[in-house]
């Protein structure tokens, strides 16, 4: 099976959340950034010039944001998934692809970005 040859794509969703393996990191929070491909066939949101044929990416963000709120847990791979169920909640079984990045992570001399990349039903 081959990738999705279409996809809707968000870049760059910045999230305040509570998630982190030290203590303060889920007291006080912090910045993260998401991006992720829903994939799909948008050959007839195209054609019709219609949002109901393709994924209303407007519904995810919203969601996110609000589930950004809420969480609370140690890792990006949990919070990940708690993604992944979210927007199959939204969506269905569509090809999903994530990359979830922690902004600031608590490394002593470390100043990059730490990240996961998952993906669901996306062929490799």
């Amino acid at each position: 099976m081959s990738a999705p040859a279409d996809r809707v794509l968000v870049r760059g969703l910045r999230l305040w959340a509570h998630v982190g393996v030290l203590e303060h990191e889920r007291q006080l929070g912090q910045w993260f950034e998401l991006d992720f491909s829903l994939g799909c066939n948008l050959s007839a949101a195209a054609a019709a010039d219609a949002l109901e044929h393709s994924l209303d990416y407007s519904l995810a963000i919203q969601a996110l944001q609000h589930q950004a709120r809420r969480i609370r847990c140690f890792t990006l791979e949990h919070w990940s998934d708690q993604i992944f169920s979210l927007l199959e909640e939204i969506y269905g079984e569509v090809p999903i692809r994530l990359e979830l990045r922690k902004c600031q992570a608590p490394v002593p001399g470390f100043c990059g970005i730490v990240a996961v990349q998952r993906s669901r039903r996306w062929p490799t």
